[in-house]
């Protein structure tokens, strides 16, 4: 079964984007003449194509077009720099790539992409809904494949160097799915806010509205202009990481929102203080190789639990899905298997460093560690390979994170140096480095040191840059 085959044609509108608007009969119609421009540069079932455009409505045509084809989708993390993008195109050689007018121009900038060839998509800039297609030719049917052909092939880093490769098929996408409605609010009423894009693809399997934020090629989310956008459309439900939610918090106080699904970062009970107490707020935990892994919906964690918080025990994010198992494997380390957990990797690269065999079942390793409590639910520590391993015992990130994001409303990162614990927070204006560190002498930290600016993750800005940030120190 091909995944399009959950899309259903009708006046409905899909996506929204700027001044664009595009129905899912448009876009599926547009997006099946995008399949005939790739038959035309003789691809088809088996090929590979990268696409290297933003999140937007041209993203969804080019998934569709090749998907309709039996074609694969290839996306790289373009932010990782141009060594892990040559590295990648020199793994998989796609046989197309998929830009826009901007990304045209910015692929020169990698040798090994200057010689694949290379195809346009668009959409007009206003009233896509009422465009007449620019192809030719009428949209053919979409065709089958097995359950097990791969939809999705997403590259990430690898601790050998070499770039790994997760497979997404078509069946593990539907499954997921199928999964995913069971623990989240698709109510195909609701208008969307869709920042992640296999989420978004969900959001449209369940016939809702989504509105997608301006086409940008930088890391961040122009959180101004989205929160008005948000409140002119009447964004119901949002689907977001934490640090974009803060964002947009700054700027309006969301009135329309009704449900939010914040995940991809460590969610802090300072950022959920300042959501309108009538938004349903809940926590996703999960990953790209198994998603989801636990739920919570805030109302429900007691005060002791928001107290557990603020004190270093961790921080909450709720009863595993029952689809999955989960289980605490060594320091720590969180575990998973299941259907919706992927098994392994393209060509076994990665499968030693991530993934443990035992018997018929073979458990994905998260990187994340963790313990679940007497009412079987999960708390995250952070990082287990970046905690602190002393004298004085373990001390993890999301502990001495949960700490001073209660009681000084800030970030900092933990480090071991060779005087002992370090803290490394951002300087702000009254904030006592010296009160941080008298107030966290029980857990041996030894120094607070204080920066301009603590680097965070590219892809969703929440999560701190460790590495980053421990080379930024050394310097």
């Amino acid at each position: 079964m091909n995944i399009l085959q959950l899309l259903k044609s009708s006046e409905k509108t899909a996506l929204i984007q700027g001044a664009k608007r595009i129905s899912y009969s448009k876009l599926l119609d547009s997006g099946l003449r995008f399949g005939n421009s790739l038959r035309e540069k003789t691809i088809g079932k088996g090929s590979h194509i990268l696409i290297f455009v933003p999140l937007s409505i041209e993203l969804y045509k080019a998934m569709i077009g090749a998907w309709s084809i039996g074609a694969v989708p290839i996306f790289i993390d373009f932010s990782r720099g141009a060594k892990f993008v040559n590295d990648s195109i020199e793994r998989l050689k796609p046989d197309l790539i998929v830009c826009d007018k901007v990304t045209e121009v910015l692929r020169r900038a990698y040798t090994k992409i200057r010689k694949i060839d290379m195809l346009l998509v668009s959409v007009n800039k206003v009233g896509i809904d009422n465009a007449v297609s620019t192809e030719n030719e009428s949209a053919d049917a979409i065709e089958q494949v097995d359950p097990d052909y791969p939809a999705i092939m997403t590259f990430t880093s690898g601790t050998t160097g070499v770039p790994k490769v997760a497979v997404r098929t078509h069946g593990f996408l539907i499954n997921q799915y199928n999964v995913l409605t069971k623990h989240m609010d698709f109510d195909e009423n609701h208008i969307d806010l869709g920042t992640l894009p296999v989420f978004t693809l969900a959001s449209m399997a369940a016939n809702m509205t989504t509105l997608l934020p301006d086409k940008s090629y930088a890391s961040k989310i122009n959180a101004e202009r989205l929160a008005l956008k948000m409140e002119h459309e009447g964004v119901t439900r949002a689907i977001c990481s934490p640090a974009l939610m803060e964002n947009l918090l700054k700027y309006s106080t969301l009135t329309s929102l009704k449900c939010a699904y914040l995940g991809g970062g460590p969610v802090y009970p300072g950022l959920l203080k300042k959501i309108n107490k009538d938004v349903d707020v809940h926590i996703v935990y999960g990953s790209t190789e198994a998603e989801p892994i636990a739920s919570i919906r805030w109302a429900d964690a007691a005060e002791e639990e928001k107290d557990k918080i603020a004190h270093g025990f961790g921080l909450l994010v709720g009863y595993v899905v029952p689809e999955i198992e989960c289980k605490i494997g060594e320091q720590n380390e969180i575990l998973v298997t299941g259907d919706t957990v992927l098994k392994g990797y393209l060509d076994g690269i990665g499968d030693k460093e991530n993934k443990i065999r035992e018997g018929n079942k073979i458990w994905h390793k998260t990187g994340d560690a963790g313990h679940i409590d007497e009412k079987g639910r999960l708390w995250l520590l952070g990082r287990a390979g970046q905690a602190i391993h002393d004298e004085h015992g373990t001390l993890y990130q999301f502990c001495i994170e949960c700490i001073l994001d209660t009681h000084y409303g800030i970030r900092g990162a933990v480090f071991a140096s060779e005087e002992g614990r370090i803290i490394v927070i951002e300087k702000r204006t009254g904030i006592n480095s010296e009160d941080i560190l008298c107030e966290l002498r029980p857990l041996h930290i030894a120094e607070v040191i204080e920066v301009r600016k603590l680097p965070m993750d590219k892809r969703h800005r929440a999560k701190i840059d460790y590495e980053k940030l421990e080379k930024q120190l050394l310097k």
